[in-house]
C-alpha cells in the first residue's frame, strides 16, 4: 500500500525536476557583437588536410566538396534527397498584381501522391509582359 502512494509521488518529483533543468538550458541570443569570439574563415585555396589547391582539378573534385560539406554541417544543414514524385497545383492566378505590374501565381507543390501528405505552398511574382525568362527567388 505504501508503495502505491508512493510511486506516482516519486514521478511528480522527477517531473518537476526534469522540467526545471530543462528551464535552467534555457537558450539565451547573443545581441552584442562585442560578445561574438574571434573566427577566421578557412582559406578556400587549402585542402582540410592543410595541402594547398594547386589546379582546377584538385578545387572541383576535392575542396569544392569540402566546403559544401562545411556549409552543410555549419551553416545549411544537409539538403534532402529529392523525393521520388513531385506534382504542382495551381490554386490562384491574377494578371492585376502589383497595380498590373505583375502576374501573381500560388502553385501548391505536393511531394507525394496522398493529398494529405506534407505539401508546400508558393507564391510568386512574375513581371507582366516578360517575353524572356525572368530570375525567380
Amino acid at each position: 500500500m505504501r508503495i502505491k502512494r508512493f510511486f506516482p509521488i516519486a514521478i511528480l518529483l522527477l517531473m518537476a525536476h526534469s522540467s526545471l533543468s530543462l528551464a535552467a538550458e534555457k537558450f539565451e541570443p547573443n545581441y552584442d557583437e562585442s560578445k561574438v569570439p574571434e573566427y577566421t574563415l578557412p582559406d578556400p585555396l587549402v585542402l582540410s588536410n592543410s595541402e594547398k589547391v594547386t589546379d582546377a582539378k584538385t578545387w572541383k573534385e576535392v575542396r569544392r566538396p569540402e566546403i559544401l560539406n562545411l556549409f552543410a554541417e555549419e551553416v545549411y544543414g544537409k539538403t534532402p534527397e529529392a523525393p521520388d514524385l513531385l506534382r504542382y497545383q495551381v490554386i490562384e492566378t491574377s494578371d492585376e498584381a502589383l497595380n498590373g505590374k505583375a502576374i501573381r501565381k500560388q502553385v501548391r507543390i505536393f511531394f507525394t501522391q496522398d493529398k494529405a501528405d506534407p505539401k508546400m505552398d508558393l507564391l510568386i511574382y512574375l513581371p507582366k509582359g516578360a517575353e524572356k525568362p525572368v530570375p525567380l527567388m
